[in-house]
């Protein structure tokens, strides 16, 4: 039985496209692939500044005074006003109206009027004065004095402090008020000048 001449073309038809696709995909899957640039021409940068604290527990407490029991929950309380209070501080450094000033403390750099001036003034101290605390339990539990425990607390204060926020800074043997820079990577914020030696 012979097949109709129109049946015949569309079979071939139907053959040849099906023999193209199948040719353009096995060549396809032979070329090299394309190569895609994904690297940028600066390497990425990342300022990454972290704190560990490690803390030991010991049985040491059954043993504790009642003044050591009184200024350990003291501490522990300044620490929990202090997280609790963070974000607040943060809004009034960001709106430079206080800065971390050479003695490990907060100043008012800008007081606003009215009410809000006043909400400053107290945020301010309260953290001031839980920040004392810290500063007093930290100085105790190296035993170093607590005019060493400013100074690093200035320091780590001034590293930590976002650029545009007020800082003091040493200036010879003074302080002057400065919004803080960006730093390069190999830079250290400053410090006083040391003592000379008797």
């Amino acid at each position: 039985m012979k097949a109709h001449p129109t049946a015949r073309r569309s079979i071939l038809r139907a053959l040849s496209t099906a023999l193209g696709i199948f040719a353009t995909l096995l060549l396809s899957g032979c070329l090299p692939p394309v190569d895609v640039n994904v690297a940028t021409p600066a390497p990425i940068k990342v300022d990454l500044n972290m704190d560990v604290n490690v803390y030991q527990h010991t049985t040491a407490a059954a043993t504790k005074t009642p003044e050591q029991a009184k200024a350990d929950n003291d501490f522990r309380q300044s620490m929990d006003r202090r997280h609790n209070r963070m974000s607040e501080i943060q809004d009034l450094k960001n709106n430079r109206l206080v800065g971390e000033n050479h003695s490990g403390l907060l100043s008012v750099r800008n007081r606003p009027a009215g009410d809000y001036g006043d909400y400053v003034e107290k945020t301010v101290s309260e953290e001031n004065s839980d920040r004392e605390i810290l500063m007093k339990h930290e100085a105790e539990e190296k035993d170093v004095s607590t005019d060493k425990i400013r100074e690093d607390r200035w320091v780590h204060w001034q590293r930590k402090s976002f650029p545009g926020e007020w800082i003091e800074v040493a200036d010879g043997k003074k302080f002057r008020w400065e919004q803080k820079q960006n730093l390069s990577s190999d830079e250290k914020p400053s410090s006083p000048d040391p003592a000379p030696a008797p």
